[in-house]
């Protein structure tokens, strides 16, 4: 029992490594911030909840306040595991970055350590910072008991299914790290990855996979594979649940387990899929650690990765009049994985938005039911419906490359003293940071013209149709009016202007992203210093703007849709179907399409404002904050 108990101890609380992490991240003042930004986060979510659920108010009574304590719960919980989706990856991408670039892992290997200690302690001591923000939103969760309507087990499916997902992302980070897979790129592709499979997924199951299932209000087969469809399964079970006994009776054993217990399935997947791989990186890390095999140089030296391509040799080039940002434009993304990333990316967005569009024209939808009220669906509202998923994905990628781009610009040349020749030369930091700006944004041009021309794909058929009295140019819509009368309308498929509209808003957003990325990348010395404010500020900015415009939009007639375009994602949703969207639009469509270019100039212009701002402030900081930066301050 005692040589257990040491072998436990030597493994996890008193591992060297877990040691070092925790004692070093515990002194660090930005986890610190971290820690306080996410309890203002649950805080603010909390006060959104009770305002928008009924709870606040003189006469509030003991249901009304147990009805707001469910619904603020279960508001909460989701931004819960949301906010632990996003930090858990920036938390162990230091296990991917960090190590990587200070050769961590080849000089504990030279240390008496074992292969376990080494890959668990890299595991808990990250996981370790993770762990504790959800204990420290344990006390709010708390106070919402208190308010009733909310059993304890839901308080525990909400912090197991962020735990279990924290888990696993700890471990695919810490296996990346043994294989030998990081640095930067990476990190990006990491977070990117979780980010858009998040998305992505739950988008696929929402507006898809609930309308083609035959049983009304049940799970898919995709639930028990997405965090956030385990916890709505489980929080939402009277429109979200396992499909019934009898109907899980025709299945076989295994298959009937997967489909009627999303929770305990999510729970076995996530630390069977841990255990696997922190077993295999145990076995093989010091194996891994003799070297690259040959496979791996042969395929580093094909996608001109690292130094294995040897010597690059190109023709001359035409450099702009700002070097700076010919050099972001043109020289990033050029070696073949960034290529093929780029125009994959084009492509494939392209193609999915025009196979949506011809199954339209074809009327080759499937029969697919409202998840909510079982009405069959028109092929109009599939195809509106499918083009919000494909543009929401979109849109949330190209947001998250232009912020981790951004975050490190600079911090990047910083580390590898590329700033410090740069200074040296007779640019100005006024070129150096527009040229930065510039650079990122016109770089991005091939990723922002994806969604355009996916609108624009969809609008420009709308108008021939139109001119041609096609009847797949219009739709049927059915309203009711503010005084209570039914509204009977044949609206166009979509707007003529909502690819301009959108264009209008999406350049300088991703311009206002690129900016917020700069500035932390300017005052940060690595790179993950920089990603993780960007992600934090431009994350709580379209959760606030996302919500509220979302809610005015449908509401207020005037300021609603103007405060909605400050979001990308709800502004999307909102030019491609105004009709249901936009509060009176079916009743004054013409006025209401003034407002919407008007809700779209103004997002525009003040986007615009805010950028040139922080331009101005970045330009003259710049000096003090490089010297500060390096010592020489």
């Amino acid at each position: 029992m005692q040589g257990a108990y040491r072998w436990f101890w030597r493994v996890l609380p008193g591992n060297p490594v877990v040691v070092r992490i925790v004692q070093g991240g515990s002194m660090r003042q930005r986890d610190l911030w971290i820690r306080m930004g996410y309890l203002g986060a649950l805080i603010g979510l909390i006060l959104i909840g009770l305002i928008y659920g009924g709870g606040v108010g003189g006469e509030t009574g003991l249901n009304e306040l147990a009805k707001s304590g469910t619904w603020v719960f279960t508001f909460i919980a989701y931004g819960q595991v949301v906010l632990i989706c996003l930090l858990a990856p920036l938390f162990m991408a230091s296990a991917i970055a960090a190590e990587q670039s200070g050769k961590t892992y080849d000089i504990l290997l030279t240390t008496p350590l074992s292969n376990l200690q080494i890959v668990l302690g890299s595991l808990v001591g990250r996981l370790f910072f993770v762990i504790a923000l959800l204990l420290s939103g344990l006390p709010l969760f708390a106070m919402l008991l208190i308010f009733g309507g909310v059993p304890v087990y839901s308080v525990y499916v909400a912090f197991t299914v962020a735990a279990l997902t924290a888990l696993f992302v700890g471990s695919v980070a810490v296996t990346l790290s043994v294989m030998r897979a990081g640095g930067r790129k990476a990190v990006f592709a990491f977070v990117i990855g979780i980010a858009g499979y998040l998305v992505a997924a739950y988008a696929l199951d929402a507006v898809l996979l609930r309308q083609l299932s035959s049983i009304p209000k049940s799970t898919t087969w995709l639930t028990p594979l997405h965090p956030l469809l385990v916890l709505e399964a489980s929080l939402n079970s009277a429109n979200y649940r396992p499909p019934p006994p009898e109907v899980l009776a025709d299945y076989p054993g295994v298959l009937a387990f997967y489909l009627g217990s999303p929770f305990i399935v999510f729970a076995i997947l996530s630390l069977l899929g841990s255990l696997v791989m922190l077993t295999w990186c145990a076995i093989v890390l010091r194996n891994i650690g003799q070297g690259e095999s040959k496979f791996v140089i042969w395929l580093k030296t094909k996608l001109r990765m690292g130094d294995a391509g040897g010597e690059r040799v190109h023709a001359a080039r035409t450099v702009s009049h700002n070097p700076i940002a010919w050099r972001e434009s043109h020289t990033r993304g050029k070696v073949a994985s960034g290529i093929i990333a780029r125009w994959s990316f084009f492509v494939l967005g392209l193609l999915l938005g025009g196979l949506l569009l011809l199954l339209y024209h074809l009327d080759g939808f499937p029969p697919i039911r409202d998840a909510a009220t079982g009405q069959p669906l028109s092929s109009a509202q599939i195809l509106h419906q499918g083009l919000s998923v494909i543009l929401m994905i979109e849109v949330a990628i190209i947001t998250l490359v232009a912020l981790y781009m951004s975050a490190g610009c600079v911090s990047k040349e910083r580390e590898d003293g590329t700033l410090d020749l740069m200074l040296t030369t007779p640019i100005t930091p006024r070129q150096y940071v527009w040229g930065k700006l510039r650079g990122l944004v016109r770089f991005l041009a091939l990723l922002i013209a994806v969604p355009v021309l996916t609108m624009a794909m969809v609008a420009i058929y709308t108008v021939i149709a139109w001119a041609t009295d096609s009847p797949k140019a219009t739709f049927d819509y059915r309203g009711v009016a503010s005084d209570g009368s039914p509204i009977v309308l044949k609206p166009m498929l979509m707007l003529p202007e909502a690819p301009v509209l959108m264009l209008l808003m999406l350049v300088p957003f991703v311009a206002f992203c690129v900016a917020i990325g700069m500035g932390a990348s300017l005052k940060a010395k690595g790179v993950l210093g920089a990603v993780i404010p960007s992600v934090a500020i431009i994350g709580v900015l379209s959760l606030l703007f996302g919500f509220c415009g979302w809610m005015m939009a449908a509401s207020v007639p005037l300021l609603g849709p103007i405060v909605n375009a400050a979001s990308p994602t709800t502004n999307m949703f909102m030019l491609i179907d105004p009709w249901d969207r936009v509060s009176g639009f079916a009743e004054n469509s013409i006025a209401n399409r003034i407002i919407l270019v008007i809700a779209a100039t103004l997002a525009a212009v003040t986007y615009g404002m805010i950028v040139y701002g922080f331009v101005i402030t970045m330009v003259k900081n710049f000096d003090t904050t490089v010297r500060k930066l390096s010592g020489t301050g």
